[in-house]
């Protein structure tokens, strides 16, 4: 799951001016056409990001294995590290097996579907009969969340084994969701095919900005920037606008329907409470998504022709268990390093899909993060000092404002551990590039 629009939403105005028109970036702040690629051979994963097919080259030998990371060609382009555990082609053959064994069945979909339609009744029932108490909207907050990533499976195509069905799943939920089927596929499409791409603007991001930029942007950016990416107002500002304000002629509709039949329905003060359920919720994805992607280290690189599919789903996208019952509201997203290799795998068979592959050490390059790794993380705000991307000089490193670093809200590891920056062997093999 991502959530569209949430770095134009908070950050266009402070790269180019205020927005024109709510949700729409400035001119500087609008996502460059991605380049066009053409390759020989299929790609790992078989699917890029959006479900179409991909090409690339084969991966050359593995370098710095000593150190966690390792650098391969794409044609005659170095790329960025990837898993030490999927270094030979059997291996990489063995990660494509698992995931094709993983995607969609038709009996375990109608099956989930109908414990979330439970879940769902039953939180709009506790908020009602409860008078709107603050349990019950905690309660329908995570509801929603896992509508929203039933919602984003089936935009994926990857709910159902029909496509027929997934858009009208897609179609049905957006109502649910406040967010329409079209727009989302329009945003998020784009998020899988190019995340990692320095170059592209990625508005799916919330960190963008390093500190030196900061430092050398006019007061007023830092001030904005300060206040407003502040964790503690972030996310619920970012919630707020994403599901309430954010384009309201494309999600107008579906942002409307449904609370006006809870009004209607069951009073006003279920009404409210519904509203502020779902505010809850659209903060709470937001900071699930923040974790998917925004934990150290980053996966960003200089261009797209040093980006890899395979890289930006094991190195770029977090693998983080979750316990029940929580994970009963996070349906399987926080296996996120399965969901971007290959986006059919959906969200009732990713934790399955993910034990199988611990079992065959499968995710020792990927990045796992703990439960207080996540937390310290959901303070990230910025890129550390000037880097924003790998390369010969060293690492990218996300950094916490003050007073949440000094109170240690910082996750502080880098990849493989440790924070020693590139080896020689590693930074010789990038200069040569």
């Amino acid at each position: 799951m991502d959530l569209p629009m949430v770095g134009s939403a908070t950050f266009c105005f402070l790269e180019g001016g205020l927005c024109s028109r709510i949700g729409e970036p400035s001119a500087l702040c609008k996502q460059r056409p991605a380049p066009v690629r053409r390759c020989q051979t299929k790609s790992l994963a078989g699917v890029d990001g959006s479900g179409s097919a991909s090409k690339s080259l084969g991966l050359a030998a593995m370098l710095a294995a000593t150190t966690g990371r390792c650098w391969h060609r794409r044609s005659t382009k170095r790329l960025a590290s990837i898993s030490p555990r999927l270094s030979s082609a059997e291996e990489r053959k063995q990660l494509s097996t698992l995931v094709s064994k993983w995607r969609a069945n038709n009996r375990e979909a109608w099956m989930s579907l109908a414990w979330t339609a439970f879940l769902y009744g039953a939180a709009v029932a506790a908020l009602h009969c409860s008078g709107g108490h603050w349990a019950s909207i905690i309660f329908l907050g995570f509801t929603l969340v896992r509508c929203f990533i039933v919602f984003h499976d089936a935009a994926h195509s990857s709910y159902f084994e029909n496509p027929a069905s997934n858009r009208r799943l897609a179609q049905i939920l957006q109502f649910f969701v406040s967010y329409s089927y079209d727009e989302w596929n329009r945003v998020h499409n784009s998020h899988h095919s190019h995340f990692g791409d320095s170059t592209i603007k990625d508005t799916s991001l919330t960190i963008y900005f390093s500190e030196q930029e900061l430092s050398e942007g006019p007061w007023y950016k830092r001030f904005l920037h300060r206040v407003i990416r502040d964790p503690i107002v972030f996310y619920p500002l970012a919630g707020l606008f994403v599901f309430f304000l954010n384009r309201p002629l494309q999600h107008g509709p579906y942002r409307v329907l449904l609370p006006f039949l809870v009004w209607q329905l069951l009073g006003v003060q279920t009404f409210i409470g519904y509203m502020l359920g779902s505010w809850l919720g659209g903060s709470l994805g937001v900071a699930a998504f923040h974790l998917q992607h925004h934990c150290n280290e980053p996966y960003r690189v200089k261009n797209g022709e040093l980006r890899s599919h395979l890289d930006a789903a094991m190195l770029g996208s977090t693998r983080i268990p979750v316990a029940w019952p929580l994970s009963v509201f996070t349906y399987g997203i926080q296996y996120h390093h399965i969901h971007h290799y290959d986006t059919r795998v959906p969200g009732y068979r990713l934790k399955r899909c993910d034990a199988e592959g611990d079992a065959q050490q499968m995710w020792s390059g990927a990045n796992t993060v703990t439960g207080l790794r996540a937390f310290k993380s959901l303070f990230h705000t910025v890129f550390s000092g000037t880097k924003k991307f790998a390369d010969s000089e060293g690492r990218a490193q996300f950094s916490s404002f003050w007073p949440y670093s000094a109170l240690g809200l910082q996750d502080n590891v880098s990849r493989g551990g440790s924070d020693i920056p590139l080896g020689a062997h590693q930074s010789a093999a990038l200069s040569s590039s």
